[in-house]
């Protein structure tokens, strides 16, 4: 079986060959694995142990380095990485963030009729962070994340599109465990209008909701068949408007100034809610 996992990197690659070889050392050698690793061209200490890494033989077998510019979303990289590295299983990965399931290879192999799943974050146990999507789903969807936000939300929309497509969560799996120190967010900004957006797209997730039930054969009306599911979800977005200033200080937002990919960003999501509300009008 093929498995890619994507791995996005920066400044931190003490960090980054430590988890590469976490997850080598745990494998089996039984699956052909390919770590598609996400590198920033201005990341010059990264490049050059990459580099270094590469000439004496420390990298382990399917390392691929993906080197571009800072002027996309961090998941529109991702998306780019995983389309370049076909495999009938894609996971995330972190560079702070190790695997701690021996054999975890035979695991992933074993769950692969499985849509979507979660590795099980140690330090947030319940809560889908890690994810594997299945080369079917990617398919049905056309990416793996979706590749508005310049932080969070990704891993929470593939949570709803799962939840909406199938009626129940996305599944966390305990035998899949993900150690280490917690990061902390980068680059939040203007959390309200993020929350804000993210309702506002859930049309979107309804829309690959259909999408993934017809590649697993059968059909669905979401506003009809998952009505129960959505008023959950838009509670959720009232609960987490209500928080918005915990999280800002708790991740410390609103830092210095924004940079270019998150002013691209918003500038793209601000159009993108002034389309809606002409349509709905």
């Amino acid at each position: 079986m093929k498995i890619t996992i994507g791995l996005p990197s920066r400044n931190r690659p003490a960090g980054l060959l430590s988890v590469l070889k976490c997850f080598d050392a745990l494998a089996t050698g039984l699956h052909e694995i390919t770590y598609a690793v996400i590198v920033d061209d201005d990341d010059y200490v990264t490049l050059e142990q990459v580099a270094h890494w590469e000439k004496s033989g420390m990298l382990p077998q399917g390392v691929r380095l993906f080197c571009a510019p800072r002027v996309k979303t961090v998941n529109a990289r991702f998306n780019e990485a995983i389309a370049a590295c076909p495999a009938d299983v894609y996971m995330q990965a972190c560079d702070d963030a190790f695997p701690l399931a021996f054999k975890w290879d035979v695991l992933v192999a074993g769950l692969v009729q499985i849509p979507a799943y979660s590795w099980q974050e140690c330090n947030d146990p319940t809560n889908a962070t890690y994810l594997v999507i299945s080369e079917r789903w990617r398919a049905a969807v056309g990416r793996f994340y979706p590749e508005y936000f310049p932080f969070w939300f990704a891993d929470t929309w593939i949570a709803e599109v799962y939840t909406l497509a199938f009626a129940k969560p996305v599944g966390v799996v305990n035998q899949l465990q993900m150690g280490g120190k917690r990061g902390q967010t980068q680059g939040m900004r203007e959390l309200a209008f993020w929350f804000d957006f993210f309702a506002a797209t859930r049309q979107e997730r309804m829309a690959e909701a259909v999408a993934v039930a017809r590649a697993h054969g059968f059909r669905l009306n979401p506003a009809q068949d998952r009505a129960e599911q959505l008023q959950a979800m838009e509670a959720g977005d009232t609960y987490q408007r209500s928080r918005v200033s915990v999280y800002e200080a708790a991740f410390k937002a609103n830092l210095g100034e924004p940079s270019a990919v998150y002013k691209a960003a918003k500038f793209r999501a601000e159009v993108w809610m002034a389309e809606h509300e002409k349509v709905a009008a």
